[in-house]
């Protein structure tokens, strides 16, 4: 569903464009909106007139509309991994996704500590509430909804306790959302500054995937501490290439670049991972060293002429010349310029004469009718295996 954000309140449209332009949200998410002339000022939510919309206090919008059951089973949004960051981006994904489809699942950061009952949001028309009322035969539909997805085998890794979390929950799928964020959400922990004492390696991780990680680093330091800073920052940058793999090689090579104001774009924004994915492509670069090991060599050798391995040798007839055809060869002169001797008969010319068969190219195609052909392959029944003899190291 498509609306014109310039239709909303200056500070629900400044945590909209916040949110669509994905910068790292603040604490200004768990502050009420500040618009005078709005009945929903001082709240945590914003509704429009027509209960047609909410928006949340980090900027995110709910569409209100049917649920559409079907495409919500056909798009579950796995769990892949059970890490703490993964489990936060996980959530973000599946919340995106079923709110397209008309379920309400309360975003991620915007849960607050000691707030929301068991499923860590409140609904209705209070200052404190995070939903409006209007919202709350919808969140009670979507929370069976919920836990049938959150129920599938396939929803989180073989072998995770997030599958036991779930089914502890019987039934309350908002209940179980809150469960599996019980310790990876600075709201839900009870010393949350412990999430944030180590910055994400690299390791055996893709580079776009530590880059995610290093962004939700940040987000969970700007949730806990109030330090917003973005990945592009110049200091921040060099933590997150500090942690990469070959970090020292794209620290040199990329070291001056960073430094020019002229060339800053190139690590901003979305081309943040263009720099240092070229240099990790570069052929100097120690993580592009191959170990090579060397070929074995194939001893290919052919027997003598005439030599018998004790069986049959397939044979080729040699090619006759044919009367009257032509005869190519390099240096010769044209087919048209022949000698005749005394019997009126044709030859080549004296260019080839001194020339080897191999050296020659017969031309077959001017013969004449009832002239002597090659003889045919008197063994073709037999496959030609003695042709060579390969000697293969063992």
């Amino acid at each position: 569903m498509l609306f014109n954000p310039s239709s909303l309140p200056a500070d629900v449209q400044t945590r909209f464009q916040h949110k669509q332009d994905r910068r790292t949200l603040t604490q200004v998410i768990h502050t009420p909106f500040n618009c005078p002339t709005d009945p929903c000022n001082n709240m945590h939510c914003w509704i429009d007139a027509g209960l047609e919309k909410t928006v949340c206090g980090d900027g995110t919008v709910f569409f209100h509309m049917p649920t559409d059951k079907k495409m919500v089973m056909k798009n579950p949004a796995p769990c892949r991994k059970d890490t703490h960051a993964a489990i936060r981006r996980w959530h973000q994904t599946f919340q995106e996704t079923l709110m397209q489809h008309g379920v309400c699942v309360h975003p991620l950061w915007p849960f607050r500590k000691n707030h929301g009952g068991e499923w860590g949001f409140a609904v209705g028309d209070g200052r404190d509430d995070d939903l409006p009322t209007p919202l709350r035969m919808t969140c009670q539909q979507s929370s069976t909804l919920i836990y049938q997805l959150l129920s599938q085998s396939m929803m989180f890794p073989i072998g995770s306790p997030l599958h036991d979390v779930a089914a502890n929950c019987h039934g309350n799928g908002l209940k179980a959302l809150k469960a599996i964020l019980q310790r990876s959400h600075p709201a839900f922990v009870d010393e949350p500054a412990m999430l944030v004492t180590a910055h994400p390696k690299q390791k055996d991780k893709s580079l776009l995937e530590h880059k995610m990680e290093a962004e939700d680093h940040l987000q969970m330091r700007a949730v806990v501490k109030g330090f917003s800073k973005e990945l592009d920052d110049p200091n921040k940058l060099d933590v997150f290439i500090n942690d990469m793999k070959c970090s020292a090689f794209v620290q040199r090579v990329t070291r001056d670049e960073r430094q020019q104001c002229a060339l800053l774009h190139k690590c901003q924004g979305d081309k943040l991972l263009e720099m240092p994915n070229s240099v990790l492509m570069m052929p100097d670069c120690p993580g592009n060293e191959v170990v090579r090991a060397p070929r074995a060599v194939c001893q290919v050798s052919t027997p003598p002429r005439g030599a018998t391995t004790g069986g049959r040798t397939s044979q080729i007839p040699q090619l006759r010349t044919r009367r009257g055809a032509r005869i190519n060869a390099v240096g010769a002169a044209s087919p048209n310029s022949t000698d005749t001797s005394g019997s009126g008969g044709a030859r080549s010319s004296g260019g080839s004469s001194n020339r080897t068969d191999s050296e020659e190219h017969h031309d077959y195609d001017q013969g004449f009718p009832n002239e002597d052909v090659p003889e045919p392959f008197t063994n073709c029944e037999e496959p030609c295996v003695n042709l060579l003899q390969i000697e293969a190291p063992d």
